[in-house]
């Protein structure tokens, strides 16, 4: 059993959150606990507590990676893209591809993980990650489209609100149920019609 001194605070925090990430991967957020996250590092769960004030705090910072992840792999898939259409259709991509690429990770972030029944405050740089996303598609929306400001803020919200839907119904099975085969089929079916008068 490895003990406090073993590690500086911050080399523990990283050991515990990589430790936590692999759990996540392997057995979803279910399979995440102090038990087994303390038997993967060689700690004691007391030691886990000692770092992070609760589970729910792990799961924010483990979260709150993901979702940079998320963005870094949206930027460099459209990064060298032209400024049209092509490049918000890609953005979409992105969005889903990613999720599928890391699934677990990805239902961490939307899943229900926190105790009680009040929206659990976030913390200031966690909510600044998520409004970076949704600039990200505000700014491809104003580039490609030259959509206004207020429009594009509306249609990046919408647009996630969609890809988000069809994410779900894919990764669980239940889009072949209604004869979709391919999400990407369904992504340019949506923006093709909603965008239909900005595509040239």
């Amino acid at each position: 059993m490895a003990r406090r001194k073993d590690h500086t605070p911050e080399q523990l925090k990283t050991l515990i959150r990589s430790a936590a990430e692999k759990l996540i991967y392997k057995k979803g957020l279910q399979g995440l606990t102090a038990r087994a996250l303390a038997q993967e590092i060689g700690y004691t769960p007391g030691t886990i507590y000692n770092t992070y004030q609760d589970m729910d705090a792990l799961i924010t910072d483990i979260n709150y990676e993901t979702l940079g992840r998320l963005y870094q792999f949206c930027q460099e898939r459209v990064y060298d893209l032209p400024m049209d259409f092509s490049k918000v259709r890609a953005l979409a991509y992105a969005y889903v591809d990613f999720a599928h690429k890391n699934q677990r990770a990805w239902e961490s972030v939307f899943a229900t993980a926190h105790k009680g029944d009040k929206t659990p405050r976030l913390p200031k740089d966690y909510q600044q990650r998520i409004l970076s996303l949704f600039e990200h598609i505000e700014i491809t929306l104003k580039e490609c489209l030259n959509f206004p400001s207020d429009r594009a803020r509306i249609t990046a919200r919408l647009m996630w609100a969609c890809l988000h839907g069809i994410t779900v119904l894919t990764l669980d099975g239940r889009l072949k149920l209604v004869g979709v085969e391919e999400p990407h089929e369904m992504i340019d079916d949506l923006l093709t019609k909603y965008l239909h008068h900005d595509v040239r």
